[in-house]
């Protein structure tokens, strides 16, 4: 069976009933998330019981992390660890130095954690040449940014772990003059990753950070999430400019770093790989979003 989330209790589907769905344009894209009636521990504490449930479900796959450097998957990282389980650790290095910046916050990373990893060669710009179009064909995405994970997760084959990002809490109002809303947002492209694996059966958890339902309701109880949510930040403040606040509260020893991918440097890439999708299927068709605010997302699970 292949799990995306623990037992399947967060899942998406579409009102077609089609796996796959979309394939006419016109199904209504939607997530659910099921009841849980379990003990919500602290954020750490859910970190590591979601890195042991991801084993338990795959027994006897040794788990393999593909760390970019950034911090959210060097939490992942660091919860396989606390669990004394043996990670496999895989860094991938674009050409021309694209991702200097976080590979080296990797590598430095795991040289303080004690761990070994595999550094792996990955052109981009070969990738959006020669296999970019067939991969987003099949994993129905056109988000150009999400496909390259597909491709360089093939030097894996054990349980594949690529974190890609906490959950998405969106500030729905550009105003920051005044309050606003924010939504927990699931993307249509997302799930896409989902499909992929599907397809080919392979064994690869892409929404590590909504595997279990605790881990998702810990998050909203950090202190920097309420003070995100309640725009207490000065600036145009999001989560991924302000989440190391958040995870410093359980992770005192987290370097502090700006975010970069690599992908800033092959913007014209990107666009123009993006631009084709767009003119081959009539439009960027796969990009509907189901929003829920922090009320309705905790009624929905508790």
């Amino acid at each position: 069976m292949i799990y995306t989330s623990e037992n399947n209790w967060y899942n998406w589907q579409y009102d077609d009933q089609k796996l796959f769905g979309r394939q006419n344009g016109t199904a209504k894209f939607k997530t659910h998330y099921s009841k849980f009636t379990g003990i919500v521990h602290d954020f750490k504490k859910e970190l590591e019981l979601t890195a042991a449930s991801t084993l338990d479900h795959f027994p006897g796959l040794r788990p393999q992390v593909f760390f970019s450097g950034g911090v959210d998957s060097e939490l992942i990282l660091k919860s396989y660890l606390a669990i004394g389980a043996n990670p496999e650790v895989f860094i991938i290095r674009y050409e021309n130095d694209l991702n200097l910046h976080d590979i080296s916050y990797a590598i430095v990373i795991c040289n303080i954690l004690g761990v070994k990893y595999n550094l792996i060669d990955f052109n981009l710009q070969k990738f959006y040449e020669n296999d970019a179009e067939l991969i987003a064909e099949q994993a129905q995405i056109d988000e150009p940014r999400m496909l390259p994970h597909l491709k360089f997760s093939e030097c894996a084959d054990e349980l594949v772990i690529v974190g890609d990002g906490d959950t998405s809490w969106v500030r729905l109002s550009e105003d920051y003059s005044t309050k606003s809303t924010w939504v927990a947002r699931d993307y249509e492209f997302d799930i896409g990753l989902d499909k992929y694996s599907i397809l080919h059966n392979r064994t690869a958890i892409h929404g590590w950070w909504r595997w279990t339902p605790g881990l998702v309701l810990s998050y909203t109880k950090l202190n920097w999430f309420n003070q995100l949510l309640n725009d207490e930040f000065d600036g145009k403040a999001g989560v991924n400019s302000t989440k190391m606040t958040g995870f410093k509260e359980m992770f005192s020893d987290l370097i502090p770093r700006p975010k970069y991918t690599g992908f800033e440097n092959i913007q014209p890439v990107i666009t123009e790989f993006e631009n084709y999708l767009s003119r081959k299927n009539g439009g960027l068709i796969y990009r509907q979003e189901s929003d829920r605010t922090l009320k309705e997302l905790t009624e929905e699970i508790l």
